[in-house]
This record gives C-alpha cells, structure tokens and sequence, in this order.
C-alpha cells in the first residue's frame, strides 16, 4: 500500500468510523448520495483528493468495476474545477487514479503531465518509469516525457536496477509491436540490460516482475510462445536475436515461478539467500470476485450446457473463461475502455492489446471479446445468439 493510499485510508476511516478498508469501499459505494455534484461542491481539494486516491488506487476497485469508475469519475469532475499545483507524490497518485479505472481528460492530464515535466530533475528513473506507466495505460505516448526517461536510462544506468528495466521494457517493448516505439530504442535499451545481466546475477523476483518479464520476451520475441524450454530459440531475421541467450535464463525462472502461482497468489522470489532459495507465496489482500458482466456471461454459458473453465491459466493469463478447450471468452467491464469524462470511449487498454496478441499467437484458440458496453444492451436471447455465434 503506497504511503498516499494508506493517509487517504485513514482520513475516510476515521470521517465514516469504518476500520476495515474493503468495507469503507463498499460502504462508501452505496451511499451514492455523496457523490452527487451538489455534495461534493461542499468539500475541500483536500478531501476530494481522498477519495480519489482511495476509489482509484484500492485494490478493491477490480471487483467494484464500474461503481468505481462512476465514483471516481465524479470526484474527479469536481477536482478539475478546483485543480491547484501539488507535490509529485499527490499528482502521480492521481494520474494513477485516472490511469487505473481508464479515464481521461485533456486539460487535466496536460496539467499533470506539465507539473511533473517542471519538477523532472528532482525524480527518479523509477518516479519517471511509474508516470510513465501511467500514461501507457491511458493509451498516451509522450515523446517528450519517454525520451527524457531514455536519457535519463542510460546516463544513470549503473544506478537503474533489475525490476526498473524490466517495468521499463515491458511497456515500450508493447508500444513496439504497436508501431508507436521505434526498434532502435528497445536496442539501446536491451543492451543495457544484457549488460546489467552479465555483470551480476539477479537475487529477487516478484509476482510483477516475473509477469512482466515474460510478457516483453513475447513481445520481443513472438516465436517463443508457448514453446518448450529446450525449444527455445529466435528467428533468425529476428532483430533482437543477440540479446536472446542473455535474456533466456531469467525467462525460465520467471515462467517456472508464474506457472506455479495460483489465480489469487503473488509471491517473492529469494536466490541463494543463506545458500538457499526460498519461495514466499501468499494469497492476495483483496479476493477477486466476478463482476456482474463476468457472472451473466458463466450463467448463460452454464444454462446452454458450454464446458467452461473460469480463471484458466493459459501462457500466463488467467483468461476469464476457456469454453470447449478451444474458445477464449474475454469479458471486458467498462475498466477496460478508456473513456473521456463525457463517457465517450476513447480505446480499449493496451494491456488488453498485449494479451490479445500473445494468446492469439499460440494458434491453438480463437480469442472473443465480449463488450460490456455492446453486451448490457441486448435481451437474454440475444446474448445466447452471441456466445453461439462465437462457440459455434
């Protein structure tokens, strides 16, 4: 829990006399009442920042989906009417507010994406990495921000370490394959890394860390999906392929970790830790729950007798149902969509893109969407017409 979610936290435990923060949210949620603009014109900057970064960055938003998103999107309607400067800390809390439930607004993100460029020489190549995250989730690629990050790389790259090259490369490696980054950038910066992987062996892997390693050596390297360990090898036009045997041994670590771990598991990873490596598991602070899209689509799979199998792990995606051995179902809620603060959709995740990708390039399943926002609009029979379409 970040420092600025934990203050937030408190404030609004100790305002609502509600300790336990999953049920401050969900308390919180069905007193809609207070979220109207007529109350929350009534309140300081200060407490709506709160509930910004308390909606937006709680991990219990996931299960909350869209009542979280409309909350969120309210308090910060009102925000953007008060907006003033603040400290880094408060500004990447919101963008990541906004980056998290996928909402958009010009004017308020230009503000915060100019504030932190005022204030660039007092962060870090990892404050820069997260903003910078941030901005890739609202589907947003700033030249500017992303070269001044690459600078910044490669003139302090003995002081860069494992997880903020690999938070890095997973993100521009994806950009890549959308034509957003140019192949020349990822070298440099694969370069780096080979260098930093030859020079010292890494002793710590995260659940995050492992996810995504494995994630920018599909997108580096599309020939390996699904392949054995003792198959591995690049294409030979591959423009990558030098960097590939450096790269090799921590994909097989991070693959072999993420295949052990269960849908509602992270773990940290220790090697040669007292000459022994050591594997924490635990289970995560917030149980996933099916959103309302995801419950109605199980329902109607189960009534028309379709085979399915909820959260199954294919490559390293729990994928939201696998029917029929075959067919992936992937139901997308409204925190999929990138939206402005009209409701209009802008673009679906990236992320979202990414996995896509992957789970198509296996060729052993054909991948479908199911929309929220296409989806709630259609009678029972039509929604059944639609998972035959695609099943059958």
């Amino acid at each position: 829990m970040s420092r600025a979610l934990f203050v937030s936290k408190n404030y609004l435990s100790k305002k609502f006399n509600v300790k336990q923060p999953n049920e401050l949210y969900k308390q919180l949620l069905q007193n809609i009442h207070l979220f109207q603009a007529d109350e929350l014109k009534k309140i300081s900057s200060d407490e709506l920042i709160h509930y910004i970064i308390f909606f937006g960055t709680h991990p219990e938003r996931r299960n909350q989906g869209e009542k979280a998103k409309k909350i969120t999107l309210e308090c910060l309607k009102q925000y953007k009417k008060k907006m003033t400067k603040n400290s880094y800390e408060i500004n990447s809390q919101i963008l990541l507010s906004l980056s998290n439930v996928l909402l958009y607004d010009e004017q308020m993100v230009q503000e915060l994406v100019q504030q932190v460029d005022d204030d660039k020489e007092t962060l870090s190549v990892k404050d820069m990495i997260k903003f910078q995250h941030c901005l890739y989730k609202l589907n947003i690629h700033n030249e500017k921000l992303s070269d001044y990050v690459l600078e910044k790389f490669l003139k302090q790259k003995e002081q860069v370490d494992y997880l903020e090259y690999i938070h890095d490369l997973h993100i521009r490696s994806n950009l890549y394959r959308m034509g957003q980054v140019d192949e020349k950038v990822i070298l440099t910066l694969l370069k780096g890394f080979q260098t930093k992987l030859n020079s010292s062996q890494n002793f710590y892997y995260t659940s995050k860390s492992c996810f995504q390693y494995c994630q920018l050596m599909y997108n580096l390297y599309p020939e390996i999906i699904e392949k054995q360990f003792f198959e591995l090898k690049p294409r030979d036009d591959n423009i990558f392929a030098n960097q590939f045997n450096d790269l090799m041994k921590d994909y097989i670590i991070s693959k072999q970790l993420v295949d052990r771990k269960k849908f509602y598991q992270s773990f940290e990873y220790y090697v040669n830790f007292h000459n022994l490596n050591i594997l924490k598991a635990k289970e995560d602070a917030i149980m996933r729950s099916l959103t309302e899209l995801e419950q109605n689509v199980q329902d109607l799979l189960n009534k028309q007798n379709y085979k399915n199998s909820r959260a199954h792990r294919i490559l390293i995606y729990d994928v939201d149902y696998l029917v029929n051995d075959n067919i992936i179902l992937t139901c997308n809620d409204p925190v999929h969509f990138v939206e402005d603060f009209n409701g209009k959709i802008l673009t679906i995740n990236p992320n979202h893109i990414m996995q896509s990708r992957h789970l198509s390039a296996t060729n052993k399943y054909k991948v479908f969407d199911i929309n929220y926002h296409d989806w709630t609009h259609l009678s029972e029979q039509q929604k059944i017409d639609k998972l035959k379409s695609l099943i059958d």
